[in-house]
């Protein structure tokens, strides 16, 4: 007769490779979707975990900022390589600001860059800047531009999810200009659990056409 012990020890083992091999499973049904750039098919939510592991993708983690703060007078043009009109110019304030994300190293989810929402604060208020996928961007909007994988040999998707390895250029434009010395914040907020990410600059003594602001 087994000692019952033996028993229990055989029986916890079993169960650990069930668990085992629904998680591989799992993980290799989400890998072969994102491989395919197409929708989690209704089988793979079923399997425990898989509609969790789902709204970690799509939700992703947190973003970064990379490089400078770029922010152009206002003053209609291509900053940035993106066309930009003002109903009114003015060559002395700034006008919209460029700026690219990326996720943080190690996150393994992605963010919807599709339903980011954007606050532009500034002298006391505060106002929400709508998307825009026209251009010329028409003040005030925003819109993604550029798309860049860092990857080597690999491109950035088009649709709108910022992956890991991916940067996105961000063009701002609020409805008001901001004048010499003035100090806005720019706040991204992404929908889902990633926390919402706040710049803050002053725009500098003498507005140039291209201004680094950090």
């Amino acid at each position: 007769m087994i000692p019952a012990s033996h028993r229990a020890d055989d029986a916890f083992t079993g169960r650990e490779l069930i668990l085992l091999l629904v998680v591989i499973i799992g993980a290799a049904a989400l890998l072969l979707v994102h491989l395919e750039g197409g929708e989690m098919p209704d089988w793979a939510r079923s399997f425990p975990g898989g509609l969790v592991a789902e709204s970690m993708y799509v939700t992703g983690d947190a973003l970064q900022p990379v490089g400078s703060v770029v922010g152009f007078s206002a003053v209609s043009g291509a900053p940035g390589g993106t066309m930009v009109l003002y109903p009114h110019p003015d060559p002395g304030r700034l006008g919209s600001v460029l700026l690219t994300v990326s996720l943080f190293i190690g996150d393994t989810g992605a963010i919807d860059m599709g339903h980011l929402n954007v606050t532009w604060v500034c002298g006391g208020s505060s106002e929400p800047v709508h998307r825009s996928n026209t251009i010329p961007l028409v003040c005030p909007n925003w819109t993604i531009g550029k798309k860049i994988n860092m990857l080597p040999g690999h491109t950035a998707d088009d649709d709108n999810l910022l992956e890991p390895g991916e940067q996105f250029q961000i063009l701002v434009c609020p409805s008001q200009p901001v004048a010499p010395y003035q100090t806005f914040t720019l706040i991204l907020h992404p929908e889902g659990s990633a926390m919402p990410l706040p710049l803050t600059r002053t725009a500098p003594m003498r507005i140039m056409p291209v201004n680094n602001l950090g």
